[in-house]
């Protein structure tokens, strides 16, 4: 957050082609989760926590209606062991939230894996065996939700 901070207070010091512009924060996204699955208590409290995430980032970072979009972890598709699913549904749950409609979107991803046979990374499922499809898609649709957002702001 301090370092965004820093960013929009001066994006000249960094990239001088944006030296006195005026920088918005337009958006966030969030798509992570895998290593949260392993834990009891990171399970137990994803959804509260993403809830405070983005309150918390809002706040924090000046933007009461920041558009947000999380990207469900979807790797392995729907064929997902129980801790996976219960990410998931946490997920799913948070972007529910009161005061979250209309600027909070969640992304089903579990279309878009591929079968590790189909990929160039057979093992390493955390990253999507590494197929650049799956990557493609995601950030499609998660960009395509953003744009929707963005068109209701």
């Amino acid at each position: 957050v301090d370092e965004v901070q820093n960013v929009m207070a001066d994006a000249g010091e960094e990239m001088p082609a944006f030296k006195g512009a005026k920088l918005e924060l337009a958006g966030f996204f969030w798509f992570q989760g895998w290593n949260d699955m392993f834990d009891d208590k990171a399970r137990a409290g994803y959804e509260q926590n993403l809830v405070h995430l983005i309150r918390d980032l809002r706040r924090d970072l000046g933007v009461p209606g920041l558009p947000v979009v999380v990207g469900e972890l979807g790797n392995g598709g729907e064929d997902a062991g129980k801790s996976m699913k219960l990410i998931r549904a946490a997920q799913a749950a948070a972007c529910r939230q009161p005061g979250f409609a209309g600027n909070v979107r969640f992304v089903k991803t579990t279309p878009f894996a591929r079968p590790a046979k189909e990929s160039p990374n057979v093992s390493h499922g955390h990253h999507w065996f590494g197929n650049a499809e799956s990557y493609f898609l995601v950030g499609d649709a998660l960009g395509a939700a953003m744009v929707e957002l963005l068109r209701v702001k």
